[in-house]
């Protein structure tokens, strides 16, 4: 059983930009979703400091405005823009973030060592793998 209720979308709530190595955005913080850049797919969810993606448990962890891989080396960082806009279609994000949410079977968060280095792979890519990627980058 969960113990989680998905955030009542409201009107104008701050959308974050998250950003890659170069400072690109490459996809966006609305509430607790991960959006992508077209701001109409959840693609994964921030649960305190957990990262989940398609997988079944966290696939990395979210400190001090950095996003890290099980391995602690940095995917994505939250950018400096924030936007006020009204997401699309809220009610179609939430059931997405939803059918992340109840795939998960593991929701214990791991200890992460910090590194400074950056990661090669892709966040989207990241997110969206349906198991573990094993990655020695």
């Amino acid at each position: 059983m969960y113990c989680f209720v998905l955030p009542c979308i409201s009107y104008n709530a701050p959308m974050t930009s998250i950003v890659d190595k170069s400072g690109k955005t490459i996809a966006y913080l609305y509430q607790n979703m991960i959006l992508d850049t077209t701001q109409q797919v959840v693609i994964g969810l921030l649960l305190g400091n957990c990262v989940f993606g398609k997988q079944r448990s966290p696939v990395g962890k979210f400190f001090n405005d950095t996003f890290r891989k099980k391995n602690g080396k940095i995917i994505a960082k939250l950018g400096d823009e924030v936007s006020l806009k009204k997401s699309p279609k809220d009610a179609h994000l939430s059931l997405q973030a939803w059918q992340i949410l109840s795939k998960v079977n593991d929701h214990v968060c791991m200890w992460i060592e910090e590194k400074k280095s950056w990661t090669k792979q892709d966040f989207m890519e990241y997110l969206n793998a349906e198991k573990d990627s094993v990655e020695e980058d």
